[in-house]
């Protein structure tokens, strides 16, 4: 695929076909949204909408906000599949912007922290460099695959950062591909950390493999009369235990916050049991060894959302995360690279895996 840089300012569209008999794999390049992705409400602040589109999954990215995958539409249910937060526009932000006071959903990453804060010389943002910042796109494929590989240097820590974002012609399924390339003149610790907010009803089933759950004693939310640390699923509050993996109605008044840890399988899943639609993240625990869960039902700010967030440590502070010997380090010029898959699936009441082809298994 050729590697030209794409012309935002002179709005240059361009399309990539990938043919096969269910339809196309292509992204499109516009200055024009479309109104059955983004509503308008969402277009106010003057963003460009790139889309990946195939039969079954549109998927649509806001390079000038962070890079962000905005939504991903699961077709044949005109489902989607990401929350977008109700009163809050998509925008352009400076570096130094609190994040929870413009979080608009969608999927965006962490990186090279969470909490605001300092580490050495560095006075850090809240929630990293990337989601604040505008992203490069330039055309990426893989044999049958298609798709956009996004690219930032990072204000601060000097590192590159490369989202490969593909979507198989023929299937429900979206990888995304991540490079992390240290370019300045010392090792450095970070916490890297997906972060997709996902649309969840009272319906939901949360689904992840055998770990320990660590609460964070500084945001303990509803699950304050429950231990330190407990197995998942069942949550020992003072009340009796609670199934974690039903998620609550918005009437609850539930805020979950937790680390999963301990991970030997890299996977975390959401399913609608009233319409049995699953959805699922697969990743490398070798790269990704806890997994976070930031979950509100009317708890904070009166929102109903969940943010499954596959991380490279914990806890949510990095001068913590370097103490304990959790953070990941490069040394200059050293990268890391790591393949997440996003798979949607039909007639599933509960998860129990991932294979590598997006395959999502339903649990024993």
């Amino acid at each position: 695929m050729p590697s030209k840089q794409c012309s935002w300012w002179n709005f240059v569209d361009f399309l990539i076909h990938a043919r096969g008999e269910r339809g196309y794999a292509g992204i499109v390049l516009s200055d024009q949204p479309n109104p059955r992705t983004l509503p308008s409400r969402q277009a106010r602040g003057g963003l460009q909408v790139l889309q990946l589109e195939n039969a079954l999954l549109q998927v649509t990215i806001l390079l000038e906000a962070g890079g962000r995958i905005w939504q991903i539409r699961y077709k044949p249910r005109r489902a989607d599949l990401l929350w977008n937060r109700p009163g809050i526009t998509a925008a352009r932000h400076a570096l130094y912007t609190d994040y929870d006071d413009v979080w608009a959903g969608g999927w965006d990453e962490l990186f090279p922290n969470d909490e605001a804060g300092r580490l050495g010389d560095l006075d850090l943002p809240d929630h990293g460099e990337l989601w604040s910042a505008e992203w490069q796109a330039h055309p990426a494929g893989d044999g049958h695959l298609h798709g956009v590989r996004l690219v930032l240097d990072t204000p601060l820590t000097r590192f590159r950062t490369e989202k490969t974002i593909l979507l198989d012609p023929e299937a429900a399924c979206l990888r995304v591909r991540y490079r992390l390339t240290n370019h300045s003149a010392a090792a450095f610790p970070f916490l890297f950390k997906l972060h997709p907010a996902f649309a969840v009803t009272g319906h939901h089933r949360l689904d992840m493999p055998a770990m320990e759950v660590v609460l964070e004693p500084d945001f303990m939310g509803t699950l304050a009369s429950a231990p330190a640390r407990f197995p998942w699923p069942y949550a020992p509050l003072a009340s009796g235990a609670m199934d974690l993996r039903q998620i609550p109605g918005p009437e609850s008044g539930a805020l979950h916050f937790f680390y999963g840890t301990g991970l030997r399988q890299g996977w975390c899943a959401l399913t609608d049991q009233a319409s049995k639609l699953a959805t699922a993240l697969r990743f490398d625990p070798e790269v990704f060894p806890c997994c976070w869960l930031f979950a509100t039902h009317g708890g904070w700010n009166g929102l109903n959302v969940a943010v499954l967030e596959p991380a490279t440590g914990y806890p949510f502070r990095l001068p913590e995360v370097v103490a304990s010997g959790r953070a990941k380090w490069l040394a200059p010029g050293e990268t890391l690279e790591t393949e997440v898959l996003f798979a949607v699936q039909e007639g599933l009441t509960s998860v129990g895996g991932v294979g590598p082809d997006g395959r999502i298994l339903p649990a024993e």
